[in-house]
């Protein structure tokens, strides 16, 4: 039988932000609850085949060789999700709601996302942060203090536990409007998420982010755009392709450029932007409902909580 894996967040990671790396921890835990524990197994090494987790393909416990279809058209969507979620179509949607329902194919691919993304995480925490692997050996983690009676119960719990730790790597404060703007588009426009492509940031407009500095996020190498920008978005790009080829010198310029804070900051900030693919791969990524204004953008805010203050056709009078 295999054993409910607990991720833990590594430790100089969770030492800067402890609330949002016990809340990432709990998020990881649920997925115990929302998905079979030998399809996870196989979803955590195709992940870390395709993003190169070399530690985890070498440590692997999973002992299975099932390979049934729902198995294969799990994997396959997952492969699409890691690779390129912008490519997920309706058949992939279609092969997957052959096996998962309808009521719990978010909370599915929600889990998905959280696999892919704690495995990026701790790549890019050792390549920037000097992080050692967390002893998975451990004392397994608790997923819940309440009681889980369903499969939809727990896949509403990790939705909800999702939304906790977003809000709260929102209330990060050690990173500039600017440079938070400028990694949360890299994000959206390499996920080709149509709400967050439409969003922008209203104190990044406020700090002197405008259209004509936006536009160059696509070809940043090649633009005038401050190093520091450059060197975040160089960041960005290997958190969110493959991790293990952040070239040393691109890690350690974004030493020399970035505190131990703001690097964390930088991490937790493209998890969270990131978020953004399980509505890509879902299809509801949809900006319809948003106001929009003359532009073609619509502008956003967060509260002191983390969480949306609210969306606006027009810039704020700041």
């Amino acid at each position: 039988m295999t054993e409910a894996h607990a991720w833990r967040a590594p430790e100089r990671l969770r030492t800067r932000r402890p609330e949002a790396t016990a809340l990432l921890e709990r998020v990881s835990a649920l997925t115990n609850e929302v998905v079979d524990p030998l399809l996870l197994g196989l979803i955590r090494s195709a992940v870390a085949a395709l993003i190169g987790n070399d530690r985890l393909i070498t440590q692997n416990t999973t002992t299975t060789t099932r390979t049934s279809d729902a198995d294969l058209d799990c994997l396959a969507f997952t492969e699409q999700f890691v690779i390129d979620v912008s490519g997920i179509d309706d058949a992939h949607r279609e092969s997957l709601a052959r096996h998962v329902p309808a009521d719990r194919m978010r909370a599915f691919v929600t889990a998905i996302y959280i696999t892919e993304f704690t495995q990026r995480l701790e790549l890019m925490s050792r390549a920037l942060l000097g992080d050692e692997q967390a002893d998975e050996t451990a004392e397994p983690l608790r997923t819940s203090p309440i009681a889980l009676e369903s499969p939809a119960d727990a896949g509403l719990a990790l939705i909800d536990a999702l939304r906790d730790y977003q809000d709260a790597v929102m209330r990060g404060t050690d990173l500039d409007p600017i440079i938070t703007e400028m990694v949360r588009l890299r994000c959206a426009r390499t996920h080709d998420c149509r709400i967050c492509k439409t969003l922008r940031l209203d104190d990044a407009r406020s700090a002197g982010v405008d259209e004509s500095m936006t536009a160059k996020v696509d070809y940043y190498e090649r633009s005038d755009l401050d190093e520091r920008i450059k060197i975040a978005l160089r960041v960005t790009d290997g958190f969110i392709t493959r991790p293990d080829t952040l070239a040393i010198e691109r890690a350690a310029e974004a030493r020399a450029e970035f505190t131990p804070d703001q690097l964390a900051e930088i991490m937790l900030d493209i998890t969270k932007w990131s978020t953004q693919k399980i509505h890509v791969a879902l299809g509801t990524d949809g900006a319809e409902r948003l106001p929009i204004g003359d532009a073609g953008v619509s502008y956003f805010a967060f509260a002191e909580d983390g969480r949306v203050a609210g969306y606006s056709a027009v810039p704020s009078a700041r």
